[in-house]
């Protein structure tokens, strides 16, 4: 007996919006390689009184096949009337349709089950063919047969809506990985779902599968149901909204609420969450509203105050979800400026910048805040951030040129320094951009950080430090308060040297003591408090910058020993 290869065969009944796919692996395992174009009426009639059951089963599926594939056409109710029928053809010719009948009664199980799928593809189903077809259910105890399948998908397209019909096509359903039966089975189950609540009881069992995928099944099913949803399934489907660990479950369950037609309480949640929830539950809805795409005026006011909740987390979660909805709103485009420019955490201003970058709404406001982090932002990723979202927003200028060609000169972190690049080539920017002020910062700064003038200053500040300190004990003594802090005297100490260009820096003996000779002293030190005494005040405002302040030293060492 040869064996060939399996078909699949489509039945598409006028009176449905859904095609019924038959697995004919098993059923038709041993059809001719024949199609129904090539065959004749008298053809068809040997085979199917032929005494070989495969030659009987070939003819079978032709005539099925034919059955389902016979033209049709759509025709304007006035047409219909003026001109009659457009399309007046038999599935069968006429003179097969009682040599398919004998078949349901056809010795061979496998016949009798090919005939009664015929009768079903003709539009013309009896009681033998659905008796045979419900037998095949029964038979199947495992529920993963191909001939039960079938029958399932018969009987269903019919209106049947038996339990053994349903569980038949869930089983299917959520154990096929054949996409086709995936949808087919959907389709049957929403079908006769409006004449049962059976459907909805067996698939509400299916949310507490331990199985994610099992759950976003049962969930996406459920979104294509009839009929009036009962509370228990509600329930579950809120539970699994707000409590599932799957993210893709949770946003499927609030997808089939809302095609159930519980949008509102979906919304009432949502509400509830952002206004009175703790921060779990205010990112869960901002997550929510993010993938079900929805912002209503009645959020919108909870959704503003979550910018800026004191949870790091919200705020994140509140800037990612503005920038899935690209929310052009003025009121969130200011709340994501403030947080990118007073938030205290950066990985706040990470997020808001790039929800900014997202919406692409750019304003002088917004680049002249993107520049700024660029320039200014202490933490790489900030600035990484102001990178991307001036490429995306396509800012331009010479300002921007000059500050990326500076800052790719400056940038210490590698990772920065890449996206200027970037930005730079992006741009058509010279990379060497002002060669000579880069290299008077660059002298400038070696010259400053010499040994000799960072030793200087180190001495200089100590030695302003001990006379700071022997001040205080003198005005101790004197029993007057002290009203000059360090800072305040070193400040005043490097004012004066600023305006005293004369000033020439100290030698230092070997034990670092200050010469008492104004001739020879050429110490720059800080003045004596103005406070401290009126002589000190006197004194200093008569004399002269460098001599001044060398009397001043002398006389305060006097009094002091």
């Amino acid at each position: 007996m040869p064996r060939h290869t399996p078909k699949l065969l489509y039945i598409v009944t006028e009176d449905k919006h859904f095609s019924l796919l038959f697995n004919l692996r098993r059923l038709f395992l041993p059809v001719l390689e024949i199609t129904w174009q090539s065959v004749t009426i008298e053809g068809l009639k040997r085979a199917l009184k032929d005494l070989h059951y495969y030659v009987r089963l070939s003819a079978i599926a032709t005539c099925a096949s034919g059955a389902v594939n016979r033209p049709r056409e759509e025709q304007h109710p006035t047409d219909t009337g003026q001109y009659g029928r457009v399309w007046d053809i038999q599935p069968v010719p006429q003179e097969l349709q009682p040599l398919l009948l004998l078949a349901l009664d056809d010795p061979v199980k496998r016949v009798q089950m090919a005939a009664a799928v015929c009768q079903y593809a003709m539009g013309t189903p009896d009681s033998r063919a659905r008796i045979i077809l419900r037998n095949a259910l029964h038979q199947d105890s495992a529920g993963v047969g191909a001939d039960s399948w079938v029958a399932a998908q018969c009987l269903a397209m019919e209106g049947e809506h038996s339990r053994t019909v349903i569980q038949r096509l869930l089983s299917q359903h959520f154990v096929s990985e054949v996409q086709t039966d995936n949808e087919q089975s959907a389709a049957l189950l929403a079908s006769i779902s409006s004449k049962t609540t059976l459907v909805h009881s067996l698939l509400a069992e299916e949310l507490n599968c331990a199985n994610w995928r099992t759950r976003l099944m049962a969930c996406n099913t459920i979104s294509q149901l009839k009929g009036p949803i009962n509370k228990d399934l509600a329930n579950k489907l809120i539970y699994l909204m707000w409590n599932d660990w799957s993210g893709k479950v949770k946003q499927t369950a609030a997808q089939a609420l809302g095609k159930l037609g519980m949008g509102r309480d979906v919304h009432n949640e949502l509400r509830m969450k952002l206004e009175e929830g703790p921060a779990s539950w205010k990112v869960e809805a901002l997550i929510l509203i993010a993938q079900l795409q929805i912002m209503t005026a009645k959020l919108l006011p909870p959704f503003l105050k979550c910018f800026n909740d004191n949870f790091v987390a919200v705020r994140k979660q509140a800037c990612l979800t503005a920038a899935a909805l690209i929310m052009m709103d003025s009121m969130v485009l200011n709340q994501l400026i403030q947080l990118t420019q007073n938030d205290p955490a950066w990985e706040v201003k990470v997020v808001a910048i790039s929800a900014l970058g997202k919406i692409g709404c750019l304003t002088p406001t917004l680049q002249d805040l993107l520049l700024w982090a660029l320039h200014h932002e202490e933490e790489p990723q900030v600035r990484i951030a102001a990178c991307e979202a001036l490429k995306i927003l396509k800012v331009k200028g010479p300002e921007l040129q000059h500050l990326l060609q500076e800052r790719f000169v400056l940038e210490p972190h590698p990772q920065v320094h890449r996206h200027i690049q970037g930005l730079l080539k992006n741009y058509g920017y010279s990379i060497e951009g002002d060669k000579g002020m880069v290299h008077k910062i660059k002298d400038q700064v070696q010259r400053l950080c010499t040994k000799r003038i960072i030793t200087d200053k180190v001495l200089l500040m100590e030695k302003l430090e001990d006379m700071y300190q022997q001040q205080r004990k003198y005005l101790v003594n004197e029993s007057q308060p002290d009203t000059t802090p360090i800072s305040r005297l070193l400040q005043e100490r490097y004012n004066r040297m600023k305006h005293c260009p004369s000033t020439v820096r100290p030698t230092h003996s070997s034990d670092s003591s200050v010469t008492q000779s104004s001739s020879k002293c050429k110490l720059e030190s800080s003045p004596v408090n103005k406070s401290s005494s009126s002589a000190y005040q006197d004194h200093q405002n008569s004399a002269s910058c460098d001599s001044g302040e060398t009397s001043a030293l002398q006389e305060n060492e006097d009094k002091i020993s």
